[in-house]
């Protein structure tokens, strides 16, 4: 693991001969902020179902709302860093705050979620 300018990056081994950064061949698991550590949509994806606790499940029009870049109320009095379950599948990072839940995720990714959820229908 390799922190640097508040990220943290993960991988397997270390550095490789002439390369002085792990980030090259590792994933960025999160990012380091005064309010605490919030982890990556893609680093909530690959930990999938090892994830049980602050997953907060979403239907189908939530996500699609969440997507759009949409708030929603959410009655639920924890706040912080959550992984967004739809049909039990991670998509990415959400963070419940102030008694709205919003979508963490990456715009491409989004954008990418909701063709696949439009050639769904």
């Amino acid at each position: 693991m390799e922190s640097k300018n508040e990220e943290i990056w993960a991988t397997t081994g270390g550095p490789l001969a002439g390369i002085r950064s792990v980030r090259s061949m590792g994933l960025r698991i999160g990012r380091a902020f005064p309010q605490g550590f919030k982890p990556t949509s893609v680093f909530l994806c690959a930990l999938g179902t090892h994830i049980v606790r602050a997953r907060v499940p979403v239907d189908r029009d939530q996500l699609t709302q969440l997507l759009l870049g949409r708030r929603l109320s959410w009655d639920d009095p924890d706040e912080g860093y959550v992984a967004l379950d739809h049909a039990g599948d991670v998509l990415g990072c959400g963070r419940i705050h102030r008694g709205h839940l919003q979508a963490l995720i990456p715009t491409g990714r989004r954008r990418e979620l909701l063709e696949i959820l439009s050639a769904a229908s």
